[in-house]
């Protein structure tokens, strides 16, 4: 691992619900923590799903005060005033808060604006966004450096890919930071001439620029237990955490994509 200069923005984002991001936003985390690197988890999702993941008790009772929609109320504040510690080594996180809605109408480059606040604090921020469209969304998307878009096999995930790209293409300058991958592949179907998964995939890859198919999440109901039972994910077996080396290995390459030259993740640790 290298010292790092700047922090490197990554935002999860789909204006449709249920199809991974924070699920995509605590492996991610998870694993560049494990390798060392600074990671703060910005939930920006009015379902506090990644705040609930990260916080104990003691955690949750202080994002009343301290939360992301208390930090985007005054363009004056530092965002790291309203960081919290986690349960997770290497990852803090600044919580959502079911009154962010108060704040569609605030300006869509506030939270880019105060990143400068970090102070260099943190090597990776990653933010968990909203299952919509409105001004907190664009506030993610314009803060980022790389925006990921998870999707599933469905016409619905296609449809919402589809009508984000038009409005990164007409409200912002992101799309050439933007890619969609994959959640939910099987490879058991990977060699079959036809069927859903193929014609699906067939069509994101034509009409998106995908992540590398070996960083595409593989179906599984293990990513249930290690989101709910907050277990950590190895490769191998070992003592309180699942095995499953496919998405492990998945997580592994998606994380690897946001490394600069002469970095690396090594050691193979459960995250």
């Amino acid at each position: 691992m290298t010292t790092r200069e700047k922090t490197t923005v990554i935002v999860f984002v789909n204006n449709k619900g249920g199809v991974g991001k924070t699920r995509y936003t605590i492996m991610t985390a998870n694993c560049l923590a494990a390798a060392g690197y600074r990671v703060l988890v910005t939930d920006m999702d009015f379902n506090n799903s990644s705040s609930y993941y990260y916080l104990d008790e003691e955690g949750m009772a202080k994002s009343i005060k301290s939360n992301i929609k208390a930090a985007l109320s005054d363009e004056g504040n530092r965002l790291y005033d309203f960081t919290l510690p986690t349960i997770r080594k290497n990852v803090e996180i600044i919580a959502s808060s079911r009154d962010l809605s108060d704040l569609r109408a605030v300006n869509e480059k506030r939270l880019k604006n105060m990143i400068t606040t970090l102070n260099g604090e943190y090597d990776f921020m990653i933010i968990d966004s909203q299952p919509s469209y409105d001004n907190l969304t664009l506030n993610a998307i314009n803060a980022g450096d790389i925006i990921i878009t998870p999707v599933l096999k469905d016409l619905d995930s296609f449809n919402a890919a589809a009508f984000l790209r038009r409005k990164l293409e007409t409200e912002t300058s992101k799309l050439p930071n933007w890619y969609v991958t994959i959640n939910g592949y099987n490879k058991r179907y990977e060699e079959a001439a036809g069927g859903r998964q193929k014609e699906y995939v067939e069509e994101f890859q034509k009409a998106f620029r995908t992540t590398p198919k070996e960083t595409w999440y593989p179906w599984t109901t293990d990513m249930t237990e290690l989101k709910d039972m907050k277990k950590k994910l190895s490769h191998k077996p070992e003592s309180d955490a699942i095995c499953n080396p496919a998405l492990y290995e998945a997580v592994v390459n998606l994380s690897e994509c946001f490394l600069e030259d002469g970095e690396y993740l090594a050691g193979g640790e459960a995250f």
